[in-house]
């Protein structure tokens, strides 16, 4: 989901060669390219069809962007028709990560659908993120929109000089129906642009710039971004993972960012015991914004204009986050988020699983990375208990509340009235602190949250999913005890949470106030008594000394 550590903030381009419906013989040349596909569709339809009556054709893309500094794309789409007088389109109206409704059919202009060969179809507009056409009995129709690409946040479109970001659902209109159709993407770029990158699988062609989708949910969950790029690849067990910078670069070390980003994911390897994907891909964009947000096999990143070489302590547990997601969200997941209604957004109480705990963990694996200090650390989780203790709304709103109600209030879970609401990345990566103490403490240090965690992923990852109650089960199964009371004041209610036993587990306090007036701080310090058993504990909870 949308990260907490920076605000929103992403760009979007797609390239195009030079003019596009200007002159006559581009007109015809594309008119050729339009009856050729068509044909070629339905020639593989049909033989296709000789060896099975399931055959299912695809949907195909051309994004073209001729005049980048005019923020536009041109999209034509070849859709089969597959013998419907009427078939209807839409776009979605939210991003997956994203909680919140967004009107992307605004940035379509001029669509218009018609035959192969070039005779116009009737189109209506039922809703606003709804195309309905009348296809006259072709087998084909073709399908072409403008879009405006000049917004920059996580989920929408921009269209710049030397630079393409483009998100799936304020890009691709679909058909509207219930099977899995494979969808194609094809990109024609700018000459002085030389690389697209993107998680999408390449088309069985071959041909460069050309990708195919076995679903339209694996389209939209996999970002693109083309350009003058600079790519630093690397594998840790068998995977292949790509670190892509774009954008403002400046004296950024894309080489020593890779390496960092290596640790961790050789650190998750370890945490889970395997990767889930062949190929991930870090898209590094570097322009006016910040966020980031989270998808299967990639993760779009937006940051400010590099303004030093060596990736920040700060950078590196945003993107640890993020990356964090690619189990905890995209695979491991609420039951309620998936499969995906792109027009009903859903509504869940699980958010702080799928983001509080992975704030938890997206810190913590930077340090067992051996990324940063138990002081750098401890210093992060800190900062969210002492933003939590400041948040009058934690009295308010409880963290289930706080999910379900994420579509009314705030940015996505974020920039809430702190008087009357409480953040779920705050207060769950506080919970998840506690709850990882409470299950060493009742177990002797045998278990811990890591491995309710991973019993989750066995039991309910991919088509599952699991319910708020199944994953409470799953926490008590592990710690071996009854632990509804204690998810009660945590999560289902507005009390006050107790930290009296996880600081005495790991050999911790708040440090005293330097004010006369103040009680104390929430700056978590380590005792300077600590017992050995204490120090032991807080040095295997944090994986390493800090100097791996």
């Amino acid at each position: 989901m949308l990260s907490l550590y920076a605000l929103i903030d992403h760009t979007i381009l797609i390239p195009v060669s030079s003019t596009f419906y200007q002159e006559d013989a581009m007109q015809k040349k594309l008119s050729w390219r339009v009856v050729f596909s068509a044909v070629l569709i339905l020639l593989v339809g049909l033989s296709a069809q000789a060896w099975t009556a399931q055959t299912i054709q695809p949907i195909v893309y051309t994004i073209k962007v001729s005049a980048p500094e005019t923020h536009y794309a041109e999209v034509e789409v070849i859709v089969p028709a597959e013998g419907s007088e009427i078939i209807e389109m839409m776009m979605p109206v939210w991003s997956p990560g994203f909680y919140r409704v967004q009107d992307y059919a605004s940035k379509v202009e001029d669509l218009s659908a018609s035959t192969p060969d070039g005779s116009t179809l009737q189109v209506d507009r039922p809703k606003n993120n709804r195309w309905r056409i009348q296809t006259s009995g072709t087998p084909i129709v073709v399908l072409s929109y403008r879009l405006f690409c000049n917004s920059v946040s996580v989920t929408t479109n921009w269209i710049g000089d030397d630079l393409a970001v483009l998100n799936g659902p304020a890009t691709f209109i679909t058909l509207v129906e219930q099977i899995r159709r494979p969808h194609e993407v094809r990109i024609e770029l700018p000459e002085v642009w030389e690389q697209v990158m993107t998680s999408l699988n390449s088309a069985p062609d071959g041909l460069p710039n050309h990708f195919r989708a076995d679903d339209y949910d694996i389209l939209v969950d996999s970002p693109i971004v083309a350009g003058n790029l600079i790519v630093n690849e690397f594998e840790v067990d068998g995977s292949k993972h790509y670190m892509v910078d774009a954008g403002d670069i400046g004296q950024w070390d894309s080489q020593r960012a890779a390496q960092d980003l290596e640790k961790i994911v050789q650190e998750n390897r370890r945490f889970w015991g395997f990767l889930p994907y062949d190929k991930y891909v870090f898209l590094n964009v570097f322009r006016r914004g910040g966020g980031g947000l989270e998808h299967k096999n990639s993760t779009l990143l937006t940051a400010s204009s590099a303004r030093s070489s060596t990736p920040s302590l700060s950078w590196l547990m945003f993107v640890s986050h993020e990356y964090f997601h690619a189990f905890n969200v995209k695979r491991l997941r609420p039951v309620e988020l998936g499969p995906f209604d792109y027009e009903n957004p859903p509504r869940t109480s699980g958010l702080w699983i799928s983001e509080g705990l992975t704030t938890y963990y997206g810190d913590l694996l930077v340090i067992r990375s051996g990324l940063c200090s138990p002081q750098d650390f401890l210093s992060r989780l800190s900062s969210n208990i002492e933003r939590l203790q400041n948040t009058p709304g934690r009295l308010v709103q409880t963290l289930e509340q706080s999910s379900l109600d994420v579509w009314t209030s705030g940015m996505s879970g974020i920039g809430g009235d702190n008087a009357t609401t409480v953040s779920y990345y705050v207060k769950g990566a506080v919970v998840g602190f506690l709850l990882d103490a409470k299950i060493q403490s009742l177990t002797g240090g045998m278990k811990s949250l890591d491995d309710v965690m991973r019993l989750a992923y066995q039991r309910y990852s991919g088509e599952r999913g699991f319910t708020q109650v199944q994953f409470n089960e799953t926490a008590e199964e592990v710690a071996g005890v009854d632990l509804k009371e204690w998810f009660r004041i945590a999560v289902s209610s507005s009390e006050e949470l107790d930290y009296a036993e996880a600081l005495d587990w790991f050999g911790l306090r708040f440090a005293e106030s330097d004010v006369k007036e103040q009680a104390g701080t929430w700056k978590l310090e380590i005792l300077e008594e600590a017992t050995e058993s204490q120090k032991n504990r807080l040095q295997q909870w944090l994986g390493s000394d800090g100097n791996k």
